[in-house]
């Protein structure tokens, strides 16, 4: 019989060589991307040119100029892949594959820009305020890393073991310079500040959002060596957060094992981690304690809490009874065949007590601020008084803010002063400038100390609907598709502690980059999982 020929595809030349470009249009961009990482988890933490007398506006520095290279070369880069694809384009698709998120963080970008339009303070409004930066550049600069996060980096744990060696060595050297040993001199070196950070607010803002990485992926981990790692990772992470000065470091701390209490109920191994986590706070404790006794070491800078955390017996305690719980919860898993699953209702009875707590707070709080005389006695404490000194002078700030906002025209209260302007508008209010500086003498008032109020001056009510949705939409959102991809845990725990923490807090060059870059992760591995449902067909990660 005679030989069938070989019939051989026919392969269109040109439609080869475009998809061939466009695969290493976007590999290159996903490389310029993973490099940006590296400048921003490596580099950027430890740049500390001039010492400690201008480290704000030095990092700031670093950041744009990197930030603007990253976005020229980006530029072309996405317009080489949108030529390329130009046939294929399509725009009723593009719109359907934007999450909530994107939508949000779109709105947040047009308000942002709004804002800047119609501001009174457009120098101060573009680069932002002297010292802060948090201006329209900084504003973009911090979209931009969101969305090219989110299209072009390739996560996996590799990187995660980057930032979370990187951070163990910026938290080590505060561990030490808070008991006075200086490995690298820098200038204007005082117990103020620490690390390579600045002061301690900055430094706890970053820890804030770089800590509940380390903590989840210990509850994560499988691997053994894994586990022993993120536990080293998470005790430096601890004696850190109870030492640096920073009270707002508890906030996170209550947030996090609360996080985690909950979802402890998913099983027994989760539980198992939960309880480690708690026995690991308390040694942590233990050594930041022992510490302060070893000879040429001397704490410098402490909180009350921190004392009562590190210099009593409180924390002994309270760790040898999660070490008598744990044993008996393991006595109980391995002769009674416990699953930790059918006791939810204990689970949702502590978070109705925990809630219960904090509605009797408030209401205690209110009762005592407004009624004369006071409530129960309580007047003589503080911490039930809410006025000018109430947590660290929050009381005050917050009030300029509220009362800067109450101030504003009705255009205004829609799109706010502009990008950083707070600290603009609130001097140019007749009544508020004096109360802000009869409080606050030459210390210039640039935010509210709580993200969401200046955030509500700076862009408005639309602004800040967009902002915070787009993380509220964002936690929730990697939330549902955790249970497929537990590097979602981690992405949603430090969006959710950012937030927790900078309620008495700031938005600042050492953490608003980093949580933009982790929002943009997280929708990157959504994104992912999503496209891997519509190749398999598979409902396994629907939203």
């Amino acid at each position: 019989m005679p030989k069938k020929k070989d019939i051989k595809p026919q392969i269109n030349p040109t439609y080869n060589w475009n998809t061939r470009l466009q695969a290493i249009t976007h590999k290159t961009g996903t490389i310029i991307v993973t490099l940006y990482f590296i400048a921003l988890t490596i580099i950027f933490p430890f740049y500390t040119k001039g010492g400690y007398a201008e480290i704000g506006e030095v990092k700031y520095n670093l950041f744009r100029n990197i930030g603007l290279a990253l976005t020229a070369v980006m530029m072309l880069v996405i317009a080489e892949s949108l030529f390329l694809n130009r046939k294929n384009f399509s725009v009723i698709t593009f719109y359907k594959s934007l999450s909530v998120t994107d939508w949000l963080i779109y709105a947040y970008f047009m308000f942002v820009l709004i804002s800047y339009i119609f501001t009174s303070f457009t120098e101060e409004a573009f680069w932002g305020a002297e010292g802060w930066f948090m201006g329209l550049v900084s504003q973009l600069l911090f979209i931009g890393i969101y969305f090219l996060f989110s299209r072009y980096f390739i996560w996996s744990n590799k990187w995660l073991y980057v930032i979370l060696i990187s951070s163990a060595l910026v938290f080590l050297l505060g561990i030490l310079n808070r008991y006075s040993v200086y490995p690298i001199y820098m200038s204007e070196q005082n117990p103020g500040f620490i690390s390579t950070m600045g002061n301690i607010n900055w430094f706890c803002g970053y820890w804030a959002v770089i800590c509940p990485l380390g903590v989840v992926f210990y509850w994560t981990s499988s691997a053994k060596w894994q586990q022993t790692a993120a536990g080293i990772y998470v005790v430096i992470c601890f004696i850190t957060g109870v030492v640096q000065g920073s009270s707002s470091a508890y906030l996170v701390f209550a947030g996090v094992f609360i996080f985690l209490f909950t979802l402890s109920f998913q099983g027994n191994r989760e539980m198992y981690r939960f309880l480690q986590l708690c026995i690991l706070f308390a040694l942590s404790c233990q050594i930041a304690r022992l510490l302060r006794y070893l000879p040429g070491l001397e704490m410098n800078y402490e909180n009350e809490l921190g004392v009562v955390l590190t210099d009593t017996n409180l924390m002994l305690f309270i760790g040898l009874v999660f070490i008598a719980v744990y044993v008996l919860f393991h006595y109980f898993v391995k002769k009674k065949n416990c699953d930790v699953k059918q006791y939810k209702k204990i689970r949702n009875v502590a978070l109705a007590l925990m809630a219960a707590v904090l509605i009797i707070y408030v209401l205690l709080l209110v009762g005592n601020t407004c009624l004369p005389g006071g409530l129960f006695g309580l007047s003589a404490v503080s911490f039930f008084t809410f006025d000018d000194a109430w947590a660290s002078y929050r009381g005050a700030t917050w009030s300029i803010g509220v009362r800067a906002y109450q101030s504003m025209p009705l255009l205004n209260k829609l799109i706010g002063e502009g990008p950083d302007c707070f600290a603009s508008y609130v001097y140019s209010v007749d009544g508020l400038a004096e109360r802000t500086y009869e409080l606050f003498g030459n210390a210039r008032l640039t935010n509210a100390h709580n993200e969401w109020i200046t955030v509500l001056v700076n862009q408005g009510i639309m602004g800040f609907g967009c902002f915070v949705g787009a993380f509220a939409a964002a936690v929730c959102r990697f939330m549902k598709k955790a249970h497929v991809e537990s590097a979602l845990y981690l992405c949603a725990a430090s969006i959710l502690f950012y937030m927790l923490h900078n309620m008495v807090s700031f938005q600042q060059i050492l953490n608003a980059p980093f949580v933009f870059m982790i929002l943009g992760v997280g929708e990157g591995l959504c994104r992912k999982l999503v496209k891997e449902e519509v190749v398999t067909g598979s409902s396994l990660y629907s939203n």
